[in-house]
């Protein structure tokens, strides 16, 4: 018998719920979140867990093999000679058979780990297969008691609603609750990096799996100072959509400089329009250099309009910095509007383009950001109430 979720177990953020429509069918108005004092308790109750049941310094790193360029392959060529302890980082050897199958030859396995810390960009169901594969085989055979997912990247999270835009229920596959609970029976909690949606937490918690969801909107900020004076009274902070609010708002606090926000509307597919500023933001803009901060790149349709209404609300210039860079077709003329002064992404997935071609993209390491997430978690650190990671946890209280 096929076991149902309870999406009633845990507080969800008031309007934020899912909801049974006459029908009795569950339905998704807004992508689903759960509260923050429900967040921090599911962690600390896996925390203590783990401190009971395991010595969490026996652990080892599993790098299931990279993409060409992204944070993984970094991440294993740093951290290969056993930086945080005792085991080698291990990684995986694929191997295609013709009718279609594979093999994953696991290198430097530790039989002996207890905990094991998986690190790898979701993009494909390959990749979640992969995981199923290499914490089963940790599990079932080793005899490994916890498995952490570590995605620098997971996708398969803008399906995350069932109502159109009119807001009627539409017979589409919720893709990000789905692909969490394929991972229900191989995976203990995951540390997501910027995830598109609330949705990706609500829905591991819904499957019984903590999800840290962390921001590396700091990490990006100094490297953005290391290359562009930021003077607070030249600066202005640009917020995208509600969805970036958040990040937007620290980022305003830590460089000390105000902020303006920007609502939109999906029309449909990629089109999307963007609401005017009001007349006391329009005087923000005027004359400043702007800094917009955004998940994910595609086609950079959103950052466009953007840069296209600052320029008639006459501001400067635009520092782009994205999380995600994936640089689907139609990217290629859109990064070249002239506000545009620099854009900032990180190696977090491996792009569809190619980044090659322009030569105003910066690209910045999440691996010093791996490497402190795993280190803390090591020391029992709950992300939610550590000065440090507080901040990087795309929730508020």
């Amino acid at each position: 018998m096929v076991e149902r979720i309870n999406p009633q177990k845990f507080s969800f953020t008031p309007g934020k719920e899912p909801v049974t429509d006459s029908k009795g069918r569950t339905v998704y108005i807004r992508a689903p979140e759960i509260t923050f004092d429900s967040a921090v308790k599911f962690w600390q109750a896996k925390n203590k867990e783990i401190h009971h049941l395991i010595d969490r310094k026996n652990f080892q790193i599993v790098v299931l093999t990279p993409y060409q360029g992204d944070v993984a392959g970094e991440f294993y060529k740093t951290q290969k000679h056993g930086y945080f302890g005792i085991s080698p980082v291990a990684t995986t050897i694929e191997q295609a058979f013709p009718d279609g199958e594979t093999q994953t030859i696991i290198d430097k396995e530790n039989l002996e780990a207890q905990s094991i810390y998986i690190v790898s960009s979701i993009l494909t169901e390959k990749d979640l297969e992969r995981v199923k594969r290499v914490a089963d085989h940790f599990v079932n055979t080793l005899g490994a008691r916890f498995i952490t997912l570590v995605c620098p990247f997971f996708g398969y999270t803008r399906e995350d609603k069932n109502i159109n835009k009119d807001g009627c229920y539409v017979p589409s596959t919720t893709n990000i609750r789905a692909a969490i609970g394929g991972l229900k029976a191989f995976v203990d909690r995951m540390i997501v990096i910027e995830p598109h949606s609330s949705a990706t937490q609500a829905c591991a918690a819904m499957f019984g799996i903590p999800l840290a969801p962390i921001s590396p909107w700091k990490l990006i900020m100094d490297e953005l100072k290391k290359r562009v004076e930021i003077i607070p009274e030249k600066f202005v902070v640009v917020q995208p959509d509600k969805g970036r609010n958040l990040a937007a708002t620290r980022i305003g606090q830590y460089l000390q400089i105000p902020s303006v926000s920007f609502d939109k509307i999906r029309l449909s597919g990629q089109a999307v329009t963007v609401y005017e500023l009001s007349e006391g933001e329009k005087s923000i803009v005027k004359g400043k250099h702007c800094l917009i901060y955004d998940d994910e790149a595609s086609t950079m349709g959103t950052v466009y309009t953007l840069a296209e209404a600052l320029s008639g609300y006459g501001a400067k210039s635009l520092a782009v910095c994205l999380v995600h860079c994936k640089f689907t077709p139609g990217w290629e003329t859109k990064i070249k509007h002239p506000l545009f002064s620099i854009i900032m992404g990180t190696n977090s997935r491996q792009p569809i383009g190619n980044i090659n071609i322009a030569k105003n993209i910066k690209i910045i390491s999440l691996e010093p950001l791996l490497r402190q997430l795993i280190g803390a978690d090591i020391e029992g650190v709950n992300y939610w109430q550590d000065e440090l990671f507080r901040p990087m946890i795309l929730q508020e209280k």
